[in-house]
């Protein structure tokens, strides 16, 4: 008997349903009644899709075995819920990081260059804006080049590691970063400055141009950036966010841009998601703002599909997962995963 895959709406792209087709059949939810969805639901080992999956769904669903989620993040999982379960939770890290690199230096770049500024002005203006605007104290003050300068990455996983390569290769930045999981001896032969404990944090705040957050939103990372770092940032620094909202005190963070303890920020990330109308952050000029894109790119589409159901698929025949949110389940001795079994 081949397993069965319940999907709330179709993947992100063909590539994931096919290579789920080859191995477990699949049922999707648009092909469904309302009152057949239930009974699938109830039947399923296996659920994906871009959707909320908390308690409730769960005990819907007593046979499932593994919950996969297309995205780098899986913040919409009650993983607590799963883990108390034995539901494994897998995701797609690893499918955007480029994407969101190149995200985070479009960020950099249109603060510095003050390429948001000029564009906002002559929308709402419809005149030129002479290059007198650019001087002086203040904002928004002289344009900035980023060649040579020194950004510190706050995580150096997928994005972090490609963003370097980018400020290296391309802007001949010097590339700091705090990771307390990374090899300090890779980050060496990288060219890469190390930090690895939080009580070093304000040194590598303190000496960068640029600060980029790319790393994951837990207990540890948590408003990592909250006023006492962001007065340790030089007032003419510019911090940038494509990671997540939380990682950040937005209350703190309005506060320095306000008062100019740093000189802007380019953010794609907001606390909570969707973030109130009529944000704070939405009235500052020296802010450019994106609703979370940074890795929503074509390009990856293919990729996050095809990983989160990989991942699923190893669940399901009884091999560890590679991108795995509550590990812990798969060493538990009451775990429901037995394998795909072979049809014949």
């Amino acid at each position: 008997m081949r397993k069965r895959i319940y999907l709330p709406q179709p993947m992100l792209h063909p590539d994931g349903e096919e290579l789920l087709r080859k191995e477990c059949d699949i049922v999707l939810a648009s092909e469904l009644d309302e009152a057949d969805r239930g009974a699938a639901l109830a039947s399923a080992h296996g659920f994906s899709g871009g959707v909320a999956v908390d308690a409730a769904l769960m005990d819907r669903a007593p046979n499932l075995e593994v919950i996969g989620f297309p995205g780098s993040g899986y913040e919409a999982i009650d993983v607590a819920a799963a883990t108390d379960r034995g539901i494994c939770v897998v995701y797609a890290a690893g499918s955007q990081y480029t994407a969101v690199a190149e995200h985070a230096l479009g960020l950099a770049l249109s603060v510095a260059k003050r390429i948001g500024y000029s564009d906002r002005f002559l929308h709402r203006e419809k005149r030129f804006i002479d290059r007198s605007v650019f001087t002086g104290d203040g904002w928004p003050g002289f344009p900035h080049e980023i060649s040579g300068k020194t950004v510190g990455l706050l995580g150096f996983g997928f994005i972090g590691r490609d963003l370097a390569r980018k400020c290296r290769a391309a802007f001949d930045m010097r590339v700091l970063a705090y990771d307390p999981y990374f090899d300090p001896v890779e980050a060496e032969r990288q060219g890469v400055t190390l930090y690895r404990t939080r009580s070093e944090l304000p040194q590598l705040l303190a000496q960068s141009d640029f600060v980029v957050l790319c790393l994951p939103l837990n207990d540890e990372t948590h408003h990592i950036l909250g006023a006492a770092e962001l007065e340790a940032m030089r007032s003419d620094a510019v911090l940038i966010n494509v990671s997540r909202g939380g990682t950040v005190d937005e209350v703190a963070l309005e506060q320095a841009l306000r008062t100019g303890a740093i000189a802007g920020a380019g953010l794609d990330v907001f606390d909570p998601e969707p973030t109130r109308d009529n944000h704070p952050l939405f009235d500052l000029e020296n802010v450019v703002l994106t609703p979370h894109i940074g890795g929503w790119v074509e390009e990856a589409l293919p990729r996050l599909a095809v990983t989160a159901a990989r991942e699923m698929l190893m669940v399901l025949r009884g091999e560890r997962p590679t991108r795995i949110a509550n590990p812990q389940v798969w060493d538990d001795p009451s775990r429901r995963v037995r394998g795909i079994e072979d049809p014949q």
